[in-house]
C-alpha cells in the first residue's frame, strides 16, 4: 500500500468516525422526552383548641367553676370530723364536674386511686375505704344521702380507682355530681388511733371524645 493510499484511508476512518459521533449525538437528542409535574397539599389543625374540663368542690347549690388542673388541686369539702375519726364514722364530700359551655366535643373521665400521703399515716391510709356514686346531688351527698350509680365500688381502698371512663361529660357543659365517702371501718385496732395520712390526690384524667 503506498503513501497516498494509507493517508486516503485514515481520512475515511476519521469521517466515519466523525460521522459516527454527529449519529450518537442525533440518537441524545431523540431520546430526551419532555417532563411535567403535578403537586397536592393540603393542611391540618386541631379541633376545639378551648377544650376544658373544671370542677366544683363548693357543694352549693350554684356551683363556684374552677380550674384544677395541677396537682394537688382543690381541697375536697370533707366536714371537720374527716380529723377526728372513729370506727364506723363515714364523711362526704360532693364535687361536681362539666365541660366549659361552647365545647364541641364530649369527654370521658377516669377517676384514678388516690396517691401520696405521708409514711407516718400509711396505716391509717390502708385501713380507710371509700366509694364514690355519680347522679345524686351536692346536698344529699352532704347529708350522707348520695344516690346515685357506682363510679367506685363501696368499701374500695383509696387507692383503688374507677373502671376506664366511668364518668361521661356532655359537650354541652351539663354537670355531672359525685359524691366521695370516705369510712373508717368498724373494728379497726387501736394501733390506728392518733395517725393522719397526709395529703392524698384523687386525679381525674378525661379524653375528648365526639
Amino acid at each position: 500500500m503506498t503513501d497516498q493510499q494509507v493517508s486516503t484511508r485514515k481520512r475515511k476512518i476519521r469521517a466515519l468516525l466523525a460521522g459516527g459521533l454527529v449519529l450518537g449525538v442525533g440518537a441524545a437528542i431523540t431520546l430526551a422526552a419532555w417532563t411535567d409535574n403535578v403537586f397536592g397539599n393540603s393542611d391540618f389543625a386541631t379541633g376545639d383548641d378551648t377544650w376544658n374540663i373544671q370542677a366544683s368542690f363548693s357543694g352549693t347549690a350554684t356551683p363556684t367553676w374552677v380550674e384544677s388542673d395541677v396537682s394537688p388541686g382543690q381541697t375536697f369539702g370533707f366536714p371537720a370530723p374527716r380529723l377526728n375519726l372513729t370506727p364506723s364514722d363515714t364523711v362526704y364530700a360532693p364535687i361536681a364536674l362539666r365541660l366549659e359551655p361552647g365545647q364541641t366535643l364530649g369527654a370521658a373521665v377516669t377517676l384514678n386511686g388516690a396517691t401520696g400521703g405521708s409514711p407516718a399515716g400509711a396505716a391509717l391510709t390502708s385501713a380507710l375505704r371509700y366509694s364514690v356514686t355519680s347522679g345524686g346531688t351536692a346536698a344529699g351527698c352532704a347529708a350522707g344521702t348520695p344516690g346515685g350509680t357506682t363510679v367506685v365500688a363501696a368499701a374500695s381502698t383509696l387507692t383503688t380507682g374507677s373502671a376506664a371512663d366511668a364518668i361521661t361529660l356532655a359537650a354541652d357543659g351539663t354537670p355531672v355530681q359525685l359524691c366521695f365517702a370516705v369510712t373508717l371501718p368498724a373494728g379497726t385496732p387501736n394501733t390506728i388511733s392518733g395517725l393522719n395520712t397526709g395529703q392524698l390526690i384523687w386525679q381525674f384524667v378525661g379524653t375528648s371524645i365526639a
